[in-house]
């Protein structure tokens, strides 16, 4: 017990939220800049069991913000899932890690469910699509989760109880702004802070069996933190959390969608990642990548592919049957 002997001695925490995080399983989906960083903080606080969601690889661009990763790790086009364990288990080996390397969608996220029986779904995605569908699948399964955003120099971070307003609440549809941290960049103390925030709702529960039941915002430049009572925006009205309509749950996800960022995402499957003639430049078991004159590819072992550089979706599919 020494190890975790100053939290602990924290009033706020104690020995009854100590117990409670040692025995807990906490799903975590995205390994990003908030889903890594919530993670290594949960693993020092000493969390029983995390559940790792992620099936991106690591790359230069996100070692500025991504704390955990190392150049090792994005020269050898490391999955962000495996690198994360790695690095978790030299920092606390109680911790039981698992990883699944697979995007999660409606197609999948009920029986990830199931299968790991998570005490709480903690956000480290940079989806909206993403969010709005855990959104759902917890309040029908009526799990508690976390939601963390940050872009420039903001961050948002909202624990959801699925008593209280939900996010369809706070937010009507998908934002649709366009912006993303490609475009608009990102600080890493940004990511940090919101993650150490997504971190300190966790462990309240963790202590109290409650959220602060705050919406709390912030931006760094000017140094403002801004905290919003939740149950003022609750929708008596909402979709999700008042009538039970799950309309993500019970869609199929798009073979083709647009992305931020002058990107498109195509989805194939595992086959096709290991049966493609393309000349890729580089190549590893996980990941390929062709950088031609005018676009990018990136495909990766699921079978998705992103294209970057062409200018609708049409060329993105004859792209992919008459190259891939």
């Amino acid at each position: 017990m020494s190890r975790y002997e100053r939290q602990v001695r924290c009033h706020a925490f104690g020995s009854s939220g100590q117990n409670r995080l040692e025995n807990s399983t906490l799903l975590i989906i995205g390994a990003g800049a908030l889903g890594s960083a919530v993670s290594e903080q949960l693993a020092r606080a000493g969390a029983g069991r995390l559940v790792i969601c992620d099936m991106d690889v690591v790359e230069y661009s996100n070692l500025h913000r991504q704390s955990c990763y190392t150049e090792e790790d994005a020269a050898a086009n490391m999955l962000k899932a495996d690198a994360l364990a790695f690095h978790l288990k030299a920092i606390n080996s109680n911790t039981d890690i698992i990883t699944v390397t697979q995007e999660v969608t409606s197609l999948n996220i009920i029986a990830l469910i199931h299968q790991y029986k998570p005490d709480m779904v903690i956000d480290g995605t940079d989806a909206f699509s993403t969010r709005f569908l855990i959104n759902e699948v917890c309040h029908k399964l009526q799990l508690p989760w976390v939601y963390g955003a940050c872009l420039g120099t903001k961050g948002t971070v909202y624990a959801v109880d699925y008593t209280s307003a939900c996010l369809k609440c706070l937010l009507a549809d998908e934002q649709t702004s366009g912006q993303d941290c490609s475009i608009a960049g990102i600080l890493p103390p940004v990511a940090h802070m919101t993650a150490s925030m997504q971190t300190a709702e966790i462990m309240n529960y963790m202590a109290n069996r409650c959220f602060s039941g705050q919406l709390l915002t912030f931006d760094m430049k000017s140094m403002r933190f801004q905290q919003t009572l939740a149950d003022k925006l609750k929708n008596p009205d909402c979709k999700t959390c008042c009538h039970g309509h799950y309309p993500r749950l019970n869609e199929r996800p798009l073979k083709v969608m647009k992305l931020c960022g002058g990107k498109y995402m195509v989805r194939l499957t595992p086959a096709h990642f290991t049966e493609t003639t393309f000349r890729f430049q580089k190549s590893s078991p996980y990941f390929k990548y062709y950088e031609g004159p005018h676009y990018t590819i990136s495909f990766f072992h699921d079978g998705r592919i992103i294209i970057q550089g062409l200018d609708r979706i049409e060329d993105a599919e004859r792209f992919i049957a008459e190259s891939i």
